[in-house]
């Protein structure tokens, strides 16, 4: 083969490689979500390595953030609900990864989840919640209602504000 050929070779399959990535990602971008309407049943872990599953969980609203420890959006994201909170009192949030449990202990620890009472960190060790929760980015928060119904789903970052707010329409939709 000469060199002119593998050049020319070598350019086809960069390009193929290419228009397949934009096709990929058009078709992606077209189909929302679909986060289950009803909240699934799940056996996750707590930090102090207990199983934790949905008979556990309290009245009221539930926020499910699925996060990686590593990723900025989902620091900034664990910051942020941790200084608001009092706003969230008489709900709950589970700030849900698959990454090992020290890292989940690293980040409950930087953002200061770990010290909020209905904050709880847990973790999925068998790898089960994207395709049980039907994730496809990070960070994702899926609220739900008393009656264990999908409020809303929001894929990438979203402030406490608009989920403060999706929690307060929903319970005064229902009076």
């Amino acid at each position: 083969m000469t060199k002119k050929s593998f050049i020319a070779i070598l350019v086809i399959g960069l390009f193929l490689t290419l228009a397949g990535l934009i096709v990929f990602k058009a078709l992606n971008r077209k189909a929302p979500a679909e986060f289950p309407e009803e909240l699934p049943a799940f056996e996750l872990f707590s930090l102090e390595g207990f199983m934790f599953t949905t008979d556990l969980l309290e009245a009221g609203k539930t926020g499910l953030v699925f996060y990686g420890p590593g990723c900025l959006f989902c620091e900034h994201k664990g910051r942020e609900l941790a200084k608001h909170a009092a706003d969230f009192i008489g709900n709950q949030f589970l700030f849900i990864t698959s990454a090992p449990i020290d890292s989940a202990i690293a980040y409950s620890l930087r953002t200061g989840i770990g010290a909020v009472p209905h904050f709880y960190s847990l973790v999925d060790n068998f790898f089960e919640t994207p395709l049980l929760f039907g994730l496809r980015i990070m960070p994702t928060t899926l609220l739900y209602d008393e009656d264990r119904k999908l409020i809303k789903g929001f894929e990438g970052e979203v402030n406490a504000k608009t989920l403060l707010k999706a929690m307060h329409e929903h319970g005064n939709e229902k009076k």
